[in-house]
């Protein structure tokens, strides 16, 4: 359940970009692989250096690694790193005025990179094999117990959910949902949408890694696989599932599909993979709103019609006790 949270998290952080600004990120798994590996190198470090180091005849942590030495400030690192860097692609994309399908290729293409530089750079990042082996925040040299850990894990998504909404209700986010469904109408207001798009990608991008964090110490490890396309992709769907634009959707979606691939992948171990698509394919065509959003907006005609029938029935009562006092019957 704790990784479902660190998930939905994740989720919750593409839903910034996706969700409320029109922008498909297919590369966000390398801002969560950034803060994953950044965490995890930090403990990686923390005897000298690592048996994946040695094997490479490295014999001292390389200068650029040294700072990961201290946790705290790997844990800071974490968020930043990850912000730093979609800050300036968000900066060299949207001020050229790139978006839509090509946005998608361009940050698809980023994490196919990203994967390929983990697993080529074996001799720092584990190779293909990833960090294994890695502690639940050791206190006082014992991994911290896995029930607070979870508290810690569904406080911090808690309050990540809060700021995303409280930042959605700012004047901000108005803009930002603006320049969603109109963005020349934006710029006809003297917005400038490619700052309002950078300042979105770069708090999604600390969110993700507080997330990869997050995902570090609950998971034990972290590989090439859990950075690139496949994670990417997933993330797509949990959205797409749950319902993007929406502050529960992520957090519905990323529960829901992981709980289901956990179901069936014990139910059926060989087919799994096509059930789990083929409910996917389902909601995305029955469904586009995704669970949640369809929900919201059942329940928002709901309480429309029945004020309309409430303020029909009032206008009705009105106008008879109008006419009773001029003397008419209704």
């Amino acid at each position: 359940m704790g990784k479902f949270l660190v998930y939905a998290l994740f989720a919750l952080s593409l839903n910034l970009v996706w969700g409320y600004t029109g922008l498909l990120s297919l590369g966000h798994a390398v801002f969560f692989g950034l803060g994953g590996y950044m965490l995890g190198l930090a403990y990686s470090l923390q005897n000298g250096v690592p048996p994946f180091m040695s094997r490479f005849g490295i014999e001292e942590i390389p200068l650029v690694m040294r700072p990961l030495e201290s946790v705290p400030l790997a844990l800071l690192l974490g968020i930043l790193v990850p912000g730093v860097v979609a800050g300036l692609i968000g900066y060299f994309i949207f001020t050229s005025k790139v978006s839509g399908t090509y946005f998608s290729i361009i940050t698809l293409a980023l994490a196919m990179l990203f994967e390929m530089f983990v697993v080529n750079m074996q001799a720092y990042t584990g190779g293909f094999n990833g960090l294994m082996g890695l502690p639940r925040f050791p206190v006082n040299g014992e991994p911290l117990p896995l029930m607070t850990y979870y508290f810690i894990v569904l406080g911090v998504t808690a309050l990540a959910y809060l700021f995303t909404k409280w930042l959605m209700e700012t004047h901000f986010g108005k803009v930002v949902k603006s320049i969603r469904e109109h963005e020349s109408r934006i710029q006809f207001f003297g917005y400038n949408p490619a700052r309002f798009k950078i300042f979105v990608f770069t708090v999604s991008g600390m969110l993700a890694g507080l997330s990869g964090m997050l995902y570090v110490p609950m998971n034990g490890f972290i590989s090439p696989q859990d950075v690139g396309v496949v994670m990417s992709t997933s993330v797509v769907v949990w959205l797409a599932i749950g319902g993007r634009g929406t502050l529960m959707g992520p957090v519905l979606g990323a529960l829901a599909v992981n709980w289901l691939s956990n179901l069936l992948s014990e139910q059926y171990p060989t087919l799994w993979q096509l059930f789990l698509g083929a409910v996917v394919v389902l909601i995305v065509l029955f469904l586009p709103n995704g669970l949640y959003g369809t929900l919201e907006h059942w329940w928002k005609e709901r309480s429309l019609h029945r004020a309309e029938k409430e303020t029909k029935a009032v206008l009705l009562t009105e106008s008879k006790v109008d006419l009773k006092k001029a003397g008419w019957r209704a």
